[in-house]
């Protein structure tokens, strides 16, 4: 096997494939050396787009394991040790997102190497999945609610009705929906759309009065104006305007904006990234600094150590998997040579920086675990995109 700098980003995965899953890193640091259910997912999906059979076996190998694991409520695991002894549900909260994830990469593995067989025999561990998505509803009114720490974002600020969390179970009820043949599950599909659209961008054009949270939507238009892009989360106290660029890619990817929505949130992003070193957009922006709210619960938010000071990790880190994302809607509404720098970029940065977990807003130095896999899944996935390999079940039913 080639040194791990020298690695391209499709061996880097190959090198993390193992029979029980996809590990998050192929070094043992901390807890990465795991089969990660959002991770694994992500780098299988990546895989599912290149020529590597490998991969696709690896990503089966995730779901499976994950599915062994489920909890007695039906939620999917965080994370799971290779050989089973340890198995977790999440840290200081539980992580929403795995189950999504799950029926995600469930359905994509089926569709694309035709293994029906395979979707069948998950069948009922994916409706207990999307079954304990709706109980976390709370209130039966159609969107999940997420602990502070409860996504892919587990030592940031954002709690409520958060986008992220929205947009993947939108995709899982999609994928759904159109692998068993669901007219049902369509309709409520096409309901949380329509709901998301409404909710997270708040429009002068709209009646507050009929929207989720008529108080914080008139506050936002009465503070902020026509927001420019979907709005971070929207929690009892009211919105989170920061940009969360994953959340504004999968947007454009699964179809919601408007086409002149999507040119706004497009402008919006680019003009971040062409600030910031490598013309890479951070994850969420503009950072949290001190002093200002919402630092005293950032800055409470970890067990290890601390790691979101302004530009890092996900308080304005810039990731090379959320890059890879944001390229493919880049390649999606058709521009093109803007995807083709962003991927020159990722190449660049995953090559000098052995695929690292993010790097820093200020410098562009490369920061956390390295070589972290999905690094390697937002290069294959950008490549992807500009080839015209788009992954199953994005569009509505």
């Amino acid at each position: 096997m080639p040194d791990a700098r020298r690695q391209t980003a499709t061996e880097l995965l190959l090198s993390a494939t193992t029979e029980h899953g996809i590990l998050a890193s192929t070094i043992d640091r901390a807890n990465y050396r795991r089969i990660w259910a959002r991770d694994g997912i992500v780098c299988g999906l990546a895989g599912l787009l290149t020529d590597e059979s490998a991969l696709a076996d690896g990503l089966r190998a995730t779901l499976s394991t994950l599915a062994d694991e489920q909890g007695p409520d039906g939620q999917i695991p965080s994370n799971v040790s290779p050989n089973r002894a340890s198995v977790s549900f999440g840290g200081l909260a539980g992580r929403v997102d795995p189950s999504a994830w799950f029926v995600i990469g469930c359905c994509a593995y089926s569709e694309h190497t035709g293994k029906r067989g395979f979707a069948e025999r998950h069948r009922a561990s994916m409706e207990r999945a999307l079954q304990v998505l709706t109980t976390w509803e709370f209130n039966r009114r159609g969107l999940v609610y997420v602990p502070q720490g409860g996504d892919w974002a587990d030592e940031y600020v954002l709690h409520g009705y958060v986008l992220y969390v929205q947009l993947v179970r939108l995709w899982a009820l999609r994928a759904f929906a159109a692998t068993f043949d669901l007219p049902e599950m369509s309709t409520r599909a096409n309901s949380l759309t329509e709901q998301i659209c409404q909710a997270f961008w708040p429009s002068p054009a709209e009646d507050p009065e009929a929207m989720y949270h008529p108080q914080a939507y008139r506050q936002f238009l009465e503070e902020k104006g026509e927001a420019s892009f979907f709005l971070a989360s929207l929690a009892p106290g009211g919105y989170s305007s920061r940009f969360d660029a994953w959340s504004n890619a999968l947007a454009v990817l699964l179809e919601l904006p408007t086409r002149g929505q999507q040119e706004t949130v497009i402008t919006h992003g680019q003009k971040i990234a062409s600030e910031l070193p490598y013309d890479l957009l951070p994850a969420f922006w503009p950072p949290i600094r001190s002093g200002e709210p919402g630092w005293d619960a950032l800055s409470t938010a970890w067990r290890d150590r601390f790691s979101n000071t302004a530009g890092h990790y996900h308080n304005g880190g810039l990731w090379p998997v959320v890059n890879g994302w944001w390229g493919a809607a880049l390649a999606r509404s058709g521009r093109k040579d803007q995807a083709s720098r962003l991927l020159r970029s990722l190449r660049i940065v995953n090559q000098q920086g052995d695929f690292p977990e993010y790097l820093d807003a200020t410098e562009g130095a490369p920061h956390g675990t390295c070589p972290c896999t999905w690094s390697a899944a937002g290069e294959v996935l950008l490549e992807a995109a500009l080839d015209g390999r788009s992954l199953p079940f994005l569009t509505a039913p």
